[in-house]
């Protein structure tokens, strides 16, 4: 007697597992072009051999100017102070690749155009459509000497900027990328996003400004002000220092004498002051905790709130917190 014969079907787990296979082999081929991607960018090598490399010398050129202008993009630019009242512009090229003719292929995709109108200098790193295609980036390193007193408007993406004794007023602006000063002086605003800013021996004015990155700082006198959001403040060995800090979600820590303001919203603020401090301390929080081994005058402890004087309580700092813990004890 025939009998029909039905197609055996295909287990639910099967599909399950066919499909599982096929997002693992997607998400093994993502990985693939990922790091195939990072070798082809990376600075060095691609799986172990070497990029080959050219560069060459954009020859120095010296000018009389007030203002100084410069615009880049995954270059090292750095500022030194002049010593003599000349804007100096010196800058080294470099390009990579497969072989020599890429290489050189590459080092011609990208040009230093200097600009000159009035007393206002331009400097410019300009690249070409294909920079980059072939492997590591090409880059300029920038070194440029500033006279006393120029006013300053450097802006880089992707790239470095290094300052030293500069005694200047202006903006340095980083996007994705550090920032790192030493020995300067001037009204300064300094700003990353994605950057982290590292500064040693500040004198007079000085504004920092960042999006998710850090503000370390050894060694100031005079003014500062410092804005974070998502980045925490480390400031160390201040003198005399009138301080406007202001948080989103980042920590600070702090030692040395200083007065002014201290604000944050969920970061938690530590201080380190000296015993022969002139404060008046006000601190407050919404819901953090509050600690402090000072010996304060006319002090008056609550629960959220902290005030007195140290010393003769000639300046004033005031802290405040939304979430934050405040830890306040002596050097």
């Amino acid at each position: 007697m025939p009998t029909d014969t039905l197609p055996r079907s295909t287990p639910p787990e099967s599909y399950e597992r066919s499909g599982q296979f096929q997002r693992w082999g997607g998400l093994l081929l993502l990985l693939g072009v990922v790091w195939l991607v990072f070798e082809l960018t990376s600075r060095d090598s691609f799986v172990g051999f070497d990029f080959v490399q050219r560069s060459a010398d954009v020859p120095s050129q010296s000018f009389t100017a007030t203002h100084l202008v410069v615009r880049a993009a995954s270059d090292s630019i750095t500022l030194e102070h002049a010593k003599d009242d000349q804007v100096t512009v010196a800058a080294v090229r470099h390009g990579f690749g497969w072989d020599t003719d890429t290489a050189l292929a590459s080092l011609n995709a990208i040009d230093v155009q200097i600009d000159q109108q009035g007393d206002t200098l331009q400097v410019e790193v300009r690249r070409s459509g294909l920079a980059g295609l072939a492997g590591r980036s090409p880059f300029v390193d920038l070194r440029i000497s500033v006279p006393t007193e120029t006013v300053l408007d450097v802006q880089t993406v992707s790239g470095s900027l290094h300052a030293s004794g500069l005694q200047a007023s202006g903006s340095l602006s980083t996007v994705s990328g550090a920032i790192t000063l030493d020995d300067i002086g001037g009204d300064l605003t300094v700003g990353t996003t994605s950057g982290d800013v590292q500064i040693s021996r500040a004198r007079a004015g000085l504004h920092v400004e960042t999006v998710s990155g850090d503000v370390r700082l050894a060694e100031a006198d005079g003014a500062l002000r410092a804005h974070t959001i998502s980045g925490d403040l480390d400031l160390q060995s201040l003198r005399d220092v009138q301080i406007d800090l202001e948080t989103t979600s980042g920590d600070v820590q702090a030692s040395g004498a200083l007065a002014g303001q201290i604000s944050t919203i969920s970061g938690d603020v530590q201080l380190r002051l000296p015993d022969a401090s002139d404060l008046k301390l006000i601190i407050t929080t919404v819901s953090g905790d509050l600690s402090s081994d000072l010996d304060l005058r006319e002090a008056q402890r609550a629960r959220r709130s902290l005030s007195g004087s140290l010393g003769a309580g000639e300046e004033a700092l005031t802290i405040s917190t939304t979430s934050g813990d405040v830890v306040v004890d002596g050097e």
